[in-house]
């Protein structure tokens, strides 16, 4: 994957191309043999499996019910003082 910058000087040089350049290119391009299988997609999921910890996933599944139910008791706590 290219980043932004690089995709702006792309941009910028195939701008400073004739039309014979492009044209020469474009051959180039089309000849080029393609890839029929499809791309593997990547996720954020999968980028992150090797990080998984296995003994933690039963926690995983509380940790949002029990942090909104601490947040609250800390809320509740501060507007009594």
């Amino acid at each position: 994957m290219y980043s932004v910058t690089e995709r702006s000087q792309v941009m910028e040089l195939v701008q400073t191309l004739n039309d014979e350049q492009i044209s020469y290119i474009f051959n180039i391009i089309q000849s080029m043999p393609r890839s029929d299988s499809p791309r593997k997609k990547c996720s954020l999921r999968g980028r992150f499996a090797s990080y998984a910890n296995p003994e933690l996933r039963a926690k995983e599944k509380e940790a949002w019910a029990l942090a909104a139910e601490e947040k609250e008791i800390i809320r509740c706590s501060i507007g009594k003082t």
